[in-house]
């Protein structure tokens, strides 16, 4: 535990930082000023950019050259959209990768997905569904005010909706870290991500969560699953293929 906790610091930290980092690509801004919403196709040379207090749903076929930066408060919703770097969220109001209502297709990600700091209050939650990531999955510091995030799990109301491709592919690390916010993370495996193998190919660390429900279930891990200071938490049929450390335990 000692080693995937301080792993999982690193990492955090080093996507941070890459958070910060301003991009020299070209920029597109979605929605376009002065509206403040849209849904519909995005072709993005370079990087995306959701100004504050706005909202951008990309549909089927959408492509974004490199990073896209979701600004606070600020909705992203996109579906059957590859991205060719990383997606970057601080202070969002929603985020919904994979969004079945804008493209059936999987989702893909080619770096990170940093998430950092949401608090919408929007009464429906936050996913992560049917993508693709190369790299690492961050999600943390997400405010009491959001009501679920979902990653893979099979609710019908969200990633379920594409029943049997709802589940995610991590290339890296997952880490779920400092949530106030109910978190599920579970179906991330070859049954519902399409057949694309392990859920999470590195590690799953799931570490001081505290909303009202924080559950790991059916996830595929290719080297250590790890779990730490999440109250109340329930974690069931997690499989590893080194440690599953306490990911399969139930606490208060």
């Amino acid at each position: 535990m000692r080693r995937s906790l301080l792993l999982a610091l690193g990492v955090l930290g080093l996507g941070l930082m890459a958070a910060g980092a301003a991009s020299a690509a070209q920029v597109t801004y979605c929605p376009q000023p002065p509206s403040t919403q849209y849904i519909g196709l995005v072709d993005a040379p370079g990087d995306l950019i959701v100004p504050p207090n706005t909202s951008c749903g990309p549909t089927e076929g959408s492509r974004i050259g490199h990073d896209v930066i979701v600004s606070e408060g600020a909705s992203f919703f996109p579906g059957g959209t590859t991205i060719g770097h990383d997606v970057r969220a601080n202070g969002a109001d929603l985020i919904e990768l994979g969004d079945p209502n804008n493209g059936t297709s999987d989702m893909i990600v080619r770096h990170d997905v940093i998430i950092t700091g949401t608090q919408g209050d929007l009464p429906f939650g936050q996913f992560v569904c049917q993508t693709r990531i190369g790299h690492n999955l961050i999600i943390t510091d997400t405010a009491a005010s959001v009501a679920q995030w979902y990653i893979g799990y099979q609710n019908p109301s969200n990633c379920g909706r594409n029943y049997g491709r709802g589940g995610d592919t991590i290339g890296g690390t997952g880490i779920f870290y400092n949530n106030a916010n109910t978190i599920y993370v579970g179906d991330n495996n070859a049954e519902f991500n399409g057949g694309t193998g392990l859920g999470f190919r590195r590690d799953l660390i799931f570490v001081q969560n505290r909303g009202a429900i924080n559950q790991l279930s059916d996830n595929t891990v290719g080297y250590d699953c790890s779990q730490a200071n999440n109250h109340p938490f329930l974690g069931f049929a997690n499989t590893a293929g080194h440690s599953v450390d306490a990911c399969n335990s139930s606490n208060p």
